[in-house]
């Protein structure tokens, strides 16, 4: 059991910053109360154990149980681990997942379309482990994953380990796994209200209210709720985000709280596209150098994504310190696209869709899709400290997983009015660009006759369940030296049935139906009382998803191992962390894409890949570093062998920071932040005819870039605050994607916005 920190000492005035990096760090004294001193303060048990949620203040937090599911402090913790705050997010005007994502160390994220289609990637390779107190999501942006539309206005905090992490969910991704940590009821009232105003008519309000409903705040709520009505930078974009939380907590006894909530969360991008969405080239091989406003999109064009969960968490406190837990949720998703735009694309044989500079050769590409989804989760854990060998130590067991179901619709006609019932809505006439021209692409406003279409009982439903078992310990074996040690047995099982246009079932083998042992272990030694040396290792399962090969064969999962060497500490009783992490990810069965497509299915072809390997070096410092001073900043070194490109940068680095300004000016706070990106790498279509031929139709070489953002925030009053962000400050053109479709996703200009928060 860990007991709160002491209150941070007063940080001296000024720090040097190569003392700030330099991982020198002093180990806090924690004193336990007993049951009976902690009544006497009016505060239960099982509050004492639940402050280990993780108490995150300024850029830091004092505990994470993500890695291990043990309440450790991250210098205790083998793994690579970062923390962006509640503080952080205000600070930083951090509204979205992508937001959060590419404010962290070591992330990187490519765009698929303009419609909320990111891919985020670590350590080489794209993250699907998604988290929300604890249970596993479908946090993906792919067009059925729920991720485009997280919210951050419902979360209080996000935590990224870097690194495999299947102890606690059964697949290992050698990247990372993110954490959301929503906002949770305490016992006093109080709240925030914002409204923010910005760049291209952007409006957001959100209200968030703490409230006891009885005297004692034995029981109690949050309410959270949020909207965005926003434009853009491209013709006929638009951004609609809707979130409402309700959290309700009620202590059942002095050792016993029931949580109930209900989540929403929505999205809606009109003019979004499917696929890039302005060609780099025209047709005679020159560069188009378009305006960052271009969006050859019709005026219809639309993605939409919502998911409601229902969630209930029982907690325990039991004799001996210990303590268990059971939560379950449910959360059912939404997504429909039905869009066009003019790209490149197969024309069935060949290629269609290269622009000439006189407006024409544009053809229009169009998809319609709708997906349903079902995701049922359970995690039951028990902890709490032993008594062996003459030393107290940590362990903790549990049973998790989720059952997942699927649905892929497909319809009567797609775009361009050709039937193709019962076939997936991928494949079909979208394909024969050639059909649907654009009269004049310098002058198209977007209209275009929009097509009709219905869902036919022609569908697929992928059932997954992936459930098991663990357990895990901190061993402490000497003085100064601990072990992280503990294993999980699961089982992952994929189920497809196929529907025909007559409601007939067809049900395929169970594919990915096998015993999962994922082993982890971590040495750790305190080197003095400020710095903590580390190793670690575990195993990499990571099933692929719906990836086929050239013969429409679903590929294995991904196998390998991940380690890790490092060196962690705290400052000023935790104010402070520091972290160095070596890593190295040895991996069969990587899926790489070959950039063909499937002209039956209109699916992209991979190849399984084995031998790969990914090793670098992490570096971050984060917290307060001096009296009104928080930093974020990591650096991230990445090398990657045995795949065609490497796609990620080898240097990253990313920087936060937020300063409230001494004496007369002391309602002044001033910032901003840094993201700097070395070169990267990005694959098109083998076979077509890039630039006319003039460019290498496998690697596209992307040149690096700095973006800068500028903070400042005046406090009217103690309670009233106005925060002016500027992104992208000086207004640097780059890139979100650049080759796929043959074409590219610029970046946000610079934007501007204003928000006015006042708290009670």
């Amino acid at each position: 059991m860990r007991l709160p920190l002491p209150a941070p000492r007063r940080l001296p005035g000024r720090l040097p910053l190569a003392a700030a990096l330099a991982l020198a760090f002093a180990l806090p004294a924690h004193a336990a109360d007993s049951d009976a001193e902690i009544q006497k303060k009016g505060v239960t048990a099982l509050d004492a154990m639940s402050v280990t949620a993780s108490t995150a203040t300024g850029y830091t937090t004092d505990a994470s149980s993500s890695a291990t599911g043990l309440d450790l402090s991250l210098k205790e913790t083998p793994q690579s681990i970062s923390v962006i705050t509640r503080q952080q997010m205000d600070d930083q005007q951090i509204e979205t997942i992508y937001d959060a994502l590419t404010s962290t160390t070591g992330i990187t994220s490519n765009a698929l379309d303009n419609s909320g289609r990111t891919n985020f990637r670590a350590r080489g390779f794209a993250i699907t482990n998604y988290k929300v107190d604890g249970m596993l999501v479908d946090g993906t942006t792919s067009f059925s994953g729920a991720g485009a539309s997280l919210n951050m206005d419902l979360y209080d905090s996000v935590q990224v380990v870097r690194g495999a992490n299947g102890l606690m969910g059964g697949t290992g991704d050698p990247s990372a796994t993110i954490y959301l940590q929503r906002k949770a009821p305490t016992r006093a009232f109080g709240g925030s209200v914002s409204v923010t105003a910005g760049s291209w008519d952007k409006r957001r309000a959100m209200g968030d209210v703490n409230i006891p409903l009885t005297a004692s705040g034995s029981v109690r709520a949050r309410v959270v709720v949020t909207g965005e009505d926003s434009g853009s930078f491209r013709d006929r974009e638009s951004l609609q985000s809707n979130g409402a939380l309700i959290n309700l907590a009620a202590d059942l006894s002095s050792t016993t709280t029931l949580t109930v909530g209900a989540q929403y969360e929505r999205t809606r991008n009109g003019g979004g596209s499917w696929g890039a969405n302005v060609p780099i080239w025209y047709a005679d091989g020159s560069r188009t150098n378009l305006p960052r406003s271009t969006n050859p999109v019709t005026d219809w064009s639309v993605s939409k994504r919502d998911a409601t969960t229902l969630f209930a968490t029982l907690e325990q406190a039991l004799p001996g310190d210990w303590h268990a837990k059971l939560g379950v949720s449910r959360t059912d998703g939404d997504a429909y696209a039905n869009a066009a735009v003019a790209k490149v694309n197969n024309s069935r044989p060949g290629f269609g869709g290269f622009w000439n500079q006189d407006g024409t050769g544009a053809f229009l590409n169009g998809i319609h899709s709708e997906y349903e989804a079902r995701r049922d989760n359970i995690d039951l854990s028990v902890s709490g400290p032993v008594e062996l060998f003459g030393r107290q130590h940590e362990l903790i067991a549990g049973f998790n997983g989720y059952r997942d179901e699927q649905t892929n619709y497909t319809f009567s006609n797609a775009l361009g009015n050709c039937n193709i019932a019962g076939v997936a809505p991928y494949s079909g006439c979208q394909y024969r660009a050639i059909g649907l021209p654009i009269t004049n692409w310098q002058t198209w406003d977007g209209s275009y006759a929009d097509f009709n279409t219905h869902r036919t009982y022609a569908r697929t439903v992928d059932h997954v369940s992936n459930y098991g078992g663990y357990i895990a310990g901190r061993f402490n074996l000497a003085d100064g030296l601990h072990a992280v040690v503990g294993t999980r047995l699961g089982n992952y099982r994929l189920q497809t049935d196929t529907y025909n246009v007559s409601d007939a079932r067809t049900r395929a083998p169970a594919t990915g139906d096998q015993q999962v042992w994922t082993p982890y272990a971590g040495l750790l030694y305190d080197i003095g009382t400020h710095l903590t040396a580390y190793g670690s290792y575990t195993r990499i399962f990571t099933p692929q998803g719906d990836v086929r090969d050239e013969s429409n064969t679903r590929l294995d999962p991904i196998t390998g191992n991940s380690y890790e060497l490092g060196l962690k500490g705290e400052w000023f009783d935790g104010a402070l962390n520091s972290s160095v992490a070596l890593f190295r990810n040895q991996q069969n069965n990587v899926a790489e894409a070959t950039g063909a497509t499937n002209l039956d299915t209109g699916e992209a072809i991979y190849r399984a890949v084995s031998g790969v390997t990914s090793k670098g070096v992490d570096l971050e410092v984060s917290g307060q570093l001096a009296e009104g001073w928080n930093l974020y900043a990591g650096y991230t070194h990445l090398t990657v062998r045995g795949l065609s490109y490497q796609q990620d940068p080898r240097n990253l680095f990313r920087l936060n920071t937020a300063y409230t300004l001494p004496g007369a000016l002391h309602r002044v706070t001033v910032g901003g932040g840094i993201s700097v990106q070395g070169p990267t790498e990005w694959s098109t279509n083998p076979g077509r005819p890039l630039g006319n031929g003039r460019y290498d139709a496998s690697n596209l070489r992307v040149g690096g870039y700095t973006l800068v953002n500028l903070m400042a925030r005046y406090d009217v009053t103690e309670r009233l605050q106005a925060t002016l962000n500027v992104s992208n400050a000086t207004d640097k053109v780059y890139y979100q994607q650049f080759g796929f479709y043959d074409g590219l996703i610029y970046g946000t200009p610079r934007a501007t916005t204003l928000t006015v928060r006042y708290r009670f």
